[in-house]
C-alpha cells in the first residue's frame, strides 16, 4: 500500500488522498452562501479570457447594465501561471457591490440571483454550464496548483463562512460529492480511476 502522505497519480495530476476521505457534509446552497467564492474575481488563462470576450454578445443580455463594456471586463495584470495551457493568466475584474456582505464581487457575478452570468449565458444558449466559465471558478473548491488537485478548505473563504461545505447528517466521500469538478480536471478515464483506487482502499 502506498504511503498515506503520497498523492495518487493520475493522468498526469497528483490527486490529494484526502479527497478519498468521508466527511458529513453536503454542498453549499447559494442562498446561504450567497456565492462568497466568487467576492474577489479569479484567474482566468489568457485563451479563456479570449473565449469570454469572443462570446461577449451572448454574455451581455446577462450582466447589469454598468457591467457591459467588455473592455472592463478583465484588469489587465497578467503573469505566468504554470497551471494554464498558455502558460499566462489574467484576473477578472472586481466591482464595488453594497448589496453583497463582502462590499464587492467578481463582475461576472449577477446581484440580482448570485448567479455567475458566464454561466447563465451559456446555458441560456443551449450549453454546457460551464463552457464560459474559467476552469478555477468550476474547480471550486477544489484547486490544481503545480498539477496538484486538492480540496481548498484552509483560506480564508473558508474561515468567512462562504465555503462550499455545509454540514450534513451522511457522511459522504469527498470524491463522490465533488465528482463533476474530479471529472472536469481528470476526465472520466481519471474519475473512474479515482474511484477504483478508493474501492481498492489505497
Amino acid at each position: 500500500m502506498s504511503g498515506e502522505s503520497e498523492p495518487l497519480r493520475i493522468n498526469g495530476k497528483r490527486v490529494d488522498r484526502k479527497l478519498l476521505e468521508a466527511r458529513p457534509t453536503q454542498r453549499c446552497q447559494i442562498a446561504e452562501c450567497q456565492s462568497w467564492c466568487c467576492t474577489g474575481g479569479v484567474w482566468v488563462d489568457l485563451w479563456e479570457k479570449e473565449k469570454i470576450l469572443a462570446n461577449a454578445g451572448l454574455i451581455k443580455p446577462h450582466l447589469p447594465p454598468d457591467r457591459c463594456d467588455e473592455s472592463l471586463w478583465f484588469d489587465g495584470e497578467q503573469d505566468d501561471h504554470l497551471d494554464f495551457p498558455s502558460g499566462r493568466g489574467e484576473g477578472t475584474s472586481v466591482v464595488q457591490d453594497p448589496t453583497h456582505r463582502a462590499g464587492q464581487t467578481c463582475l461576472f457575478l449577477r446581484p440580482e440571483d448570485r448567479y455567475c452570468a458566464l454561466q447563465v449565458a451559456s446555458l441560456a444558449n443551449g450549453q454546457h454550464p460551464w463552457s464560459l466559465k474559467p476552469l478555477y471558478c468550476a474547480l471550486h473548491p477544489l484547486t490544481m496548483e503545480d498539477g496538484f488537485v486538492q480540496l481548498d478548505d484552509a483560506n480564508e473563504i473558508y474561515i468567512e463562512g462562504g465555503h462550499c461545505q455545509r454540514s450534513s447528517a451522511e457522511l459522504v466521500p469527498l470524491y463522490v460529492l465533488f465528482e463533476s469538478e474530479l471529472r472536469l480536471v481528470l476526465g472520466d478515464e481519471g474519475y473512474a480511476a479515482l474511484q477504483q483506487a478508493a474501492s481498492d482502499g489505497l
